[in-house]
């Protein structure tokens, strides 16, 4: 019953000869499992978490989640596009950059339509945008820094830029030209070069694409800014009234706490006047009887 019945056919999975029925078995168990892995990773993707459920047990905020990938749901999801290739061309010695090699988190197509639908779709795509604007500028920042810090470590140590040694501005990459088919040794001229093609390279593409996006979504922010000036009535009158309420709130909170101290007072007075009726009582019940018996 433990014997794989592909590894007596003829299993696609390469194996020696000599490794034994038992452990066949459990490497093809291990690669169904990665597969199984994988399609539903896919399913979630496509269909969401909570494709399983019914449409009444569905909260309709399963993008809400901390597992969802926030960035992905506004349009743009730096890790997943500049990630890998960032990891791809960084050097040995160069600082990690604070780009994620590839997201962690769930990509859906469901959850995005989801989050679309919602009815504070403004709320949430306002509040989830900022946060990529805040990743984009550091980024940016990041990439300017690098560049920076390289030109001024070249000024302080008064070392000159050799012809085939470039630094992008952009992307803040610094990188050789490659040499010419049959150039060997060092101090040669500019003809033994190839062309500089870091312009059409897809990493540079991609910083293009990424700091155009953070200037537009700049001017987003601002407009939107410009809006909330320009009509404050509407929020200063909202937040007199919840200024009202709330020491209309307090005041009320205060009386009904002064109330119940009254209360408790008074029954505490009711309490003791018992006490002390039923003490009296006693009292004169021992007096009646001493009194009989003599």
């Amino acid at each position: 019953g433990n014997v794989c019945r592909r590894w007596l056919k003829g299993c696609p999975i390469l194996f020696a000869p000599r490794i034994p029925p038992r452990a066949h078995e459990l490497a093809c168990c291990k690669t169904r499992l990665g597969a199984m892995k994988k399609a539903r990773a896919m399913l979630d993707s496509l269909m969401g978490p909570s494709r399983d459920q019914a449409l009444t047990e569905r909260s309709g905020e399963e993008f809400r989640e901390a597992n969802v990938c926030k960035h992905y749901l506004v349009g743009y999801c730096p890790d997943t596009v500049l990630g890998k290739k960032l990891a791809a061309c960084r050097a040995e010695f160069d600082r990690p950059s604070i780009v994620n090699p590839g997201c962690t988190k769930l990509h859906s197509v469901a959850l995005r339509t989801e989050y679309q639908q919602h009815k504070d779709f403004a709320k949430f795509q306002r509040e989830y945008e900022e946060s990529l604007l805040k990743y984009l500028e550091s980024i940016v920042r990041e990439a300017d820094g690098k560049a920076m810090y390289e030109k001024r470590k070249r000024d302080d140590m008064d070392i000159t830029w050799e012809f085939h040694e470039k630094l992008c501005d952009l992307c803040g990459m610094k990188y050789k030209l490659e040499k010419k088919d049959g150039m060997l040794g060092s101090g040669l001229g500019q003809d033994c070069y190839k062309d500089d093609l870091h312009e059409e390279t897809e990493l540079h593409g991609l910083f293009l694409k990424m700091r155009s996006r953070c200037n537009e979504m700049k001017e987003k922010d601002r407009s939107r800014r410009e809006q909330d000036k320009e009509a404050p009535g509407q929020d200063d009158g909202e937040r007199k009234a919840g200024g009202r309420r709330s020491r209309s709130r307090g005041k009320e909170s205060v009386d009904s706490g002064r109330k119940r101290k009254d209360k408790k007072a008074k029954e505490k007075e009711k309490e003791s006047s018992k006490r002390r009726s039923k003490s009296r009582h006693k009292d004169s019940t021992r007096r009646s009887g001493s009194r009989k018996k003599k």
